[in-house]
């Protein structure tokens, strides 16, 4: 653990976050208009483009870790369970809706919708503990 202070750990994790989120968002709309204006770029440059899409979301979670190494043990508790419900959760619908599909009763689902899934159900994990008082497993 660091010498820094939650407020302080809290403001380093938001000042990088916004940015990264930033070029998500950017990339997710720059990147198709990009290859639609190439009309029909090689396979290294659309994996490239798919590749530096992805990437804000490898930061967000080396973010989140960097920031809940710098937090006080009950604070980084509360949002190991999140993550850890959050990915339980991401993990379940992925295996079922995978079976789903197995058996042609679903459609097939994109892969990098489990990202927002993910981040969905921690999310809401971590209201749920903050209802709950402080546990979202009991």
């Amino acid at each position: 653990m660091t010498d820094v202070t939650y407020k302080e750990a809290n403001r380093r994790y938001r000042r990088m976050f916004l940015p990264v989120m930033a070029v998500y968002v950017v990339a997710c709309f720059a990147g198709p208009l990009a290859l639609k204006a190439m009309g029909d770029p090689p396979d290294w440059v659309m994996a490239g483009i798919a590749v530096f899409t992805a990437l804000p979301i490898a930061a967000v979670f080396w973010l989140k870790g960097r920031w809940l190494l710098e937090t006080d043990e009950y604070t980084r508790a509360r949002q190991v369970e999140a993550m850890l419900v959050g990915g339980g959760v991401t993990v379940c619908f992925a295996i079922i809706w995978g079976f789903l599909e197995l058996f042609e009763l679903v459609p097939n689902l994109w892969t990098f919708l489990i990202g927002p899934i993910y981040f969905a159900s921690y999310g809401l994990a971590y209201l749920v503990g903050k209802l709950r008082g402080g546990r979202v497993v009991s």
